[in-house]
């Protein structure tokens, strides 16, 4: 598994709650250095899962959250029905937990049981 670290900020496009988890459209974006341009990624199909799940209710479409708990996976599983081991095609994108982002401090003091303070507009970020 490979751990995100605990200031990555997306966006959230789509959210489909289920029994127990959630699955999640969202964004993300990084700064090139020599150019200065943003690159996007968008990742479908992102489970979120714990505290990330238990929050999900205050979780709107357009939101920017920063990540608190991540990670990517792409290990063999048991299929149910065979007993046989299988090899996933696509890495497995899964949210532990998560924090609104505030503007105003860049996300350093935002806590999940507090709004996030909005200064900024959604024109400043690259997604």
């Amino acid at each position: 598994m490979l751990n995100i670290n605990d200031t990555q900020r997306v966006k959230i496009w789509n959210i489909e709650k289920k029994e127990r988890h959630a699955l999640v459209r969202m964004s993300s974006s990084r700064k090139e250095k020599d150019s200065g341009d943003y690159k996007n990624s968008t990742w479908s199909f992102v489970r979120f899962v714990g505290r990330a799940f238990e929050k999900i209710d205050t979780l709107s479409v357009n939101d920017t959250i920063v990540l608190k708990g991540a990670g990517l996976s792409k290990e063999p599983y048991t299929d149910k029905n065979t007993g046989e081991i299988k090899y996933p095609q696509n890495p497995q994108f899964v949210v532990f937990n998560w924090e609104p982002f505030s503007y105003e401090d860049g996300g350093q003091n935002s806590g999940a049981d507090k709004p996030p303070i909005v200064v900024g507009s959604d024109d400043e970020l690259p997604f």
